[in-house]
């Protein structure tokens, strides 16, 4: 399969590789055995790089039992969203027990804020953890991923990341500013999150056309079973890139969305009275906005009422929203829902 070099690490990367957040059974994975067939089949094809997080639930103790037996066959990345020194240790500890490895490949910063700056790269730090653990073995690269562009050009300026984790698609566009050509200026190495705007997208191959456009390293993307692994093996060693004409047709097709939707990156979970919020706002919310109780369809009334007792369990904590990478105004739109599913026989 087709590999790239990740910029100064000089790993040498499959360019598609496999996302961590469908690999926990509570953030998209069906279950332990899917996961574990999804995890081999992909390590049989060739692709050798996998990057999860403490915060993905049970994502690395699943990654970590196929890893008992097949850890050379590939690369890992995983990240701690701790902020101080102490969070970060710990944090790495747990990481290196549930991926059965006594070394990270890439450990990275996860989803680094502006106002959180100071804290992750000043004294007791989050940084200064990064660094420790590399000088005693237990990492050898640092990352940091945001999905705040200005963020990542500013800390990529630093000089201490190795790699940086950015969202970008054919809507997801910021980073084709400065981001990806002061990547290639400093050597750091790239990788690509929510390539298919976290599923939304259906269309593959004009996903992984339009970023071979571009001079990035890795394509992350998430798969919860074997027959979309195989999905998305269809295009993965295609080389071309989207004709001026083909991506003025992906633009026009996607433009409807807008920004202000759900990418399905589960950051929301978990939500202390167990409502699967990406479900409520990604799968139902589009279909029924804006729309009469009496004007949907028979399945969209019957799932309604169905998660009515998930909405009305809401307690308006706020905490999703605050997890939110994109500031989507979840709590507003649950109670649209209630207000157009509360007309239910």
């Amino acid at each position: 399969m087709r590999k790239v070099r990740l910029g100064r690490t000089n790993l040498e990367v499959t360019r598609w590789a496999l996302g961590g957040i469908p690999l926990s059974t509570m953030m998209g994975g069906k279950d332990e055995e899917t996961i574990n067939q999804v995890l081999n089949a992909a390590l049989d094809y060739g692709i050798n790089f996998v990057d999860t997080s403490r915060v993905y639930m049970d994502s690395e103790t699943n990654i970590g039992e196929v890893m008992k037996t097949r850890r050379k066959e590939c690369i890992i990345a995983t990240k701690s969203h701790s902020r101080d020194y102490d969070g970060v240790m710990t944090d790495l500890e747990e990481s290196l027990k549930e991926l059965q490895t006594d070394k990270i490949d890439i450990y990275q910063v996860h989803e680094l804020y502006p106002e959180e700056i100071s804290t992750v790269m000043g004294k007791g730090g989050a940084l200064e953890a990064f660094k420790k653990a590399k000088d005693q073995g237990m990492i050898d690269f640092i990352g940091l991923t945001s999905h705040h562009v200005s963020v990542m050009v500013e800390q990529m300026k630093t000089g201490e990341f190795d790699t940086v984790m950015f969202p970008f698609n054919v809507i997801e566009r910021e980073p084709e500013k400065e981001l990806i050509s002061l990547a290639r200026s400093k050597d750091i190495g790239t990788l690509v999150m929510k390539p298919l705007a976290g599923g939304v997208f259906t269309n593959i191959e004009k996903c992984f056309k339009f970023l071979n456009g571009y001079p990035v390293d890795i394509i992350l993307n998430g798969v919860a079973n074997l027959d979309e692994l195989k999905e998305n093996l269809k295009y993965v060693e295609n080389t071309e890139a989207l004709t001026s004409e083909e991506l003025k047709e992906f633009e026009e097709e996607v433009a409807p969305l807008g920004k202000d939707f759900c990418r399905r990156c589960s950051y929301c979970l978990p939500c202390p009275n167990d409502i699967l919020i990406p479900i409520m706002i990604n799968i139902l919310y589009p279909q029924v906005k804006g729309r009469n109780y009496e004007d949907l369809t028979d399945k969209q009334k019957k799932m309604g009422k169905s998660l009515m007792l998930w909405w009305q369990a809401c307690e308006e904590c706020g905490q999703c929203e605050e997890k939110c990478p994109y500031n989507l105004p979840i709590i507003k739109r649950k109670n649209e829902m209630l207000e157009i599913f509360s007309k239910a026989e």
